[in-house]
């Protein structure tokens, strides 16, 4: 396989498979990302300025850190795109190695630090992708959640073959936009998830809502300018800057994952509360890392199973 030069160095450990464990994340057929473990690669369509593309990309450990490779030739302008969303993807900004060293002190954290090292959190930098996922999650289980987004996808999306693999290329905001109410309702979405979606698609597609603006806002200016949007709560506004903005000082202390993780791993009997997480964080000087120790904490609960 022919590559081309590289397209990012991340440094610090990197452990290919802890770190993309966890994104295998599918609909009930369709995926949105192919990771192929023996050959530390994985491949994805994304949307990159007007077109898509196939991300198909391989990673290839250096002596002090790591170098992602494009697995086919593009052009010049879309390699610096590529090099942009990669960036985010990885979220190079957040230093492995301090966060490691901010750890050690912590007996039980640090643990985790030893278990799952090098897994560094990888997110969608498709922010209307992530924020109308989350919507598609409100107060519905992961399955029907998967259900609700797959039909959306085929509806107002595009699903390509790679290699026996149906991928999605979720729909743009300019084309859920278009959609009526009654399609989605039609998929079995709730009256007032339709409206949602396709009321938050219109603002985005207007330039009434600047996704892009909101990589330079602090957290909590983010939080300010997407409450007042029908649909967006705080825990939206969470799992936006958890899954799609790379955020590392999120702490989602309501999230069931979380709360488990805690009750198991500190043997706290019952489940700690909302308030319990909060305090358990500042008493353990979780900031600036809380969302890094939530996703060592959720990886955690999926490897024993609770």
């Amino acid at each position: 396989m022919e590559k081309t030069r590289n397209l990012l160095f991340i440094p610090g450990p990197f452990s290919f498979d802890h770190t993309f464990q966890r994104h295998h994340r599918t609909t009930d057929t369709l995926k949105t990302m192919v990771v192929k473990h023996e050959e530390n690669r994985f491949i994805k369509w994304i949307h990159l300025g007007d077109e898509p593309l196939l991300l198909d990309a391989s990673i290839r450990y250096e002596e002090d850190g790591i170098s992602i490779e494009m697995n086919k030739s593009v052009s010049e302008t879309k390699m610096e795109a590529l090099q942009h969303y990669l960036h985010r993807m990885f979220g190079v900004g957040n230093s492995l190695d301090a966060f490691y060293e901010h750890m050690q002190t912590n007996k039980k954290l640090n643990g985790l630090v030893e278990q799952f090292h090098g897994m560094r959190v990888i997110t969608n930098p498709d922010l209307f992708e992530t924020t109308v996922d989350t919507i598609i999650g409100q107060q519905v289980n992961l399955k029907f959640a998967a259900t609700l987004k797959e039909r959306l996808v085929r509806l107002a999306g595009e699903v390509k073959d790679y290699e026996g693999d149906d991928l999605y290329l979720f729909p743009t905001a300019e084309k859920v936009a278009k959609l009526e109410y009654e399609e989605l309702r039609a998929l079995s979405f709730s009256q007032r998830k339709s409206e949602y979606i396709i009321d938050f698609a219109r603002l985005v597609a207007n330039g009434e809502v600047d996704l892009e603006a909101l990589w330079a806002m602090s957290n909590q200016e983010i939080i300010d300018r997407l409450l007042p949007l029908r649909g967006i709560g705080v825990w939206t506004i969470e799992c936006l800057m958890l899954f799609g903005l790379n955020r590392p000082d999120v702490l989602p202390a309501a999230d069931i994952g979380l709360r488990n993780a805690v009750k198991v791993l500190y043997g706290t009997g019952e489940q700690p509360k909302t308030e319990d997480i909060r305090l358990l964080a500042e008493r353990e000087h979780w900031n600036p890392w809380e969302s890094y120790i939530t996703f060592y904490l959720w990886q955690y609960l999926n490897t024993i199973g609770k």
